[in-house]
C-alpha cells in the first residue's frame, strides 16, 4: 500500500477499488476517477439490486478480495449493507476506506416510511459503516451534521456535488411556468412532497417532469421560470443545480442540502407550509432577467473543477498521513 514518499513518487496516481451502483451520477464519478487513477469497480446494480440477492452477494464480494488487496483505497458509494463485507475485507488487508453517503442511510422520516434509521438492524448497520470507515463523505454541510449527530465517532468531510457548468452559458428561450422533477417511485413522490407542490401551484402553469431522458429534462428546465424542490429531505439534488444553471428561480424547502445550493438567490420556505410556498412561487414568477442571471451564476460555483480540487486534496491528505 502506498504511503508518504512512495505515494509522491507515483505523481499522486493510486489504485482505487470503487464500489457503487454504477448509474447516473455515481457512474460519472467512476469515469472521472479513471482519468487520474487506476480504478477497478464492483457494480452493485448487478450484484446487490435487492435484498433477495444478499446471500449470493456476500459470496460474490468475498471472491472480489484480490481487488481489495491490490488497492490503496476502497471507495464505497453507499453506507448500507453492501458496504459491510468490503469494509471487513479492507480491515483484513489494512486498506483505507472512503464511504460516500447517499442520504437515506442516515435519515428517518416515519411519516412517509423513509430512511434506514427507521429500522433497527439496517440503521445499526449504517452507523457501524460510518464508524468503521477511514473517512465519510457527505455532499452537504447539512448532511455532515446529520452524520455527526447520528454517529459522533464518524470522521466526516464535505465534497459538494457538481454539474457541467457549460450549461450556465447556453442560450435560453422565453421562460414561463413552474416545474419540479421526480422519479416514478411512490416513496420518491413522498420525499419530494409532490402533493404539496400540486396544492401550492393550483391555477398556475405547472409540470411535474417524470422519467424523461436527460436531454428532455434540460429542455424543460430551460423553458421554465421557476423550479421547486420542496422535499422533506435531500442531500444535494443535482436537478435543482441544473435548473439554476438553466436560469430557473429556485423555491426550496428549508430541509437538508438545498438551502446550501440556493444560497442568497431564490426562495427558501418552511417545509410543508403551503401558504408560504405559494407566496414564494408567485414572487419567483415575477423575477427579473438579473435574478435569472444570479441563479445561473450561483450554479456556476459547483463546477467539475471544484470537485476535482476537493477530491485530489482528500486523497492526498489520506495517503500522505
Amino acid at each position: 500500500m502506498l504511503r508518504g514518499k512512495a505515494f509522491q513518487k507515483t505523481g499522486g496516481r493510486m489504485n482505487i477499488h470503487f464500489v457503487g451502483y454504477l448509474k447516473t451520477f455515481v457512474k460519472q464519478e467512476f469515469e472521472l476517477l479513471k482519468k487520474d487513477h487506476n480504478v477497478t469497480a464492483f457494480d452493485l446494480v448487478i450484484h446487490a439490486s435487492s435484498f433477495w440477492q444478499i446471500p449470493k452477494y456476500f459470496i460474490t464480494t468475498l471472491l472480489d478480495w484480490k481487488n481489495v488487496r491490490n488497492s490503496d483505497v476502497v471507495w464505497i458509494w453507499v453506507a448500507d449493507y453492501p458496504a459491510i463485507p468490503f469494509i471487513l475485507l479492507a480491515k483484513i488487508f489494512k486498506k483505507r476506506v472512503l464511504v460516500t453517503i447517499s442520504g437515506f442511510e442516515v435519515f428517518a422520516a416515519p411519516e412517509i416510511g423513509y430512511g434506514n434509521q427507521l429500522y433497527p438492524l439496517r440503521g445499526a448497520a449504517s452507523k457501524w459503516i460510518l464508524r468503521n470507515s477511514t473517512l465519510t463523505i457527505a455532499m452537504s454541510n447539512a448532511y455532515k451534521n446529520i452524520v455527526i449527530s447520528l454517529e459522533p465517532a464518524a470522521n466526516v468531510i464535505v465534497i459538494h456535488g457538481w454539474i457541467d457548468t457549460s450549461l450556465c452559458e447556453e442560450p435560453l428561450p422565453e421562460k414561463s411556468g413552474v416545474v419540479t422533477s421526480v422519479a416514478k417511485y411512490k416513496v420518491v413522490h413522498l420525499v419530494k412532497n409532490i402533493p404539496l407542490f400540486i396544492e401550492a401551484t393550483k391555477g398556475m402553469e405547472v409540470k411535474v417532469i417524470e422519467n424523461v431522458p436527460h436531454e428532455t429534462l434540460i429542455t424543460e428546465l430551460k423553458s421554465a421560470k421557476v423550479y421547486c424542490q420542496l422535499s422533506i429531505t435531500d442531500q444535494f439534488p443535482l436537478t435543482l443545480l441544473e435548473a439554476m444553471a438553466c436560469g430557473c428561480i429556485p423555491v426550496v424547502s428549508n430541509s437538508g442540502g438545498p438551502p446550501e445550493i440556493v444560497g442568497d438567490v431564490g426562495f427558501i420556505v418552511p417545509y410543508g407550509d403551503v401558504v408560504k410556498t405559494k407566496e414564494a412561487i408567485h414572487s419567483a414568477l415575477i423575477s427579473t432577467p438579473a435574478d435569472i442571471q444570479a441563479s445561473r451564476d450561483r450554479a456556476r460555483i459547483f463546477s467539475i473543477e471544484r470537485r476535482n480540487f476537493e477530491v485530489k486534496k482528500m486523497l492526498d491528505d489520506i495517503m500522505l498521513k
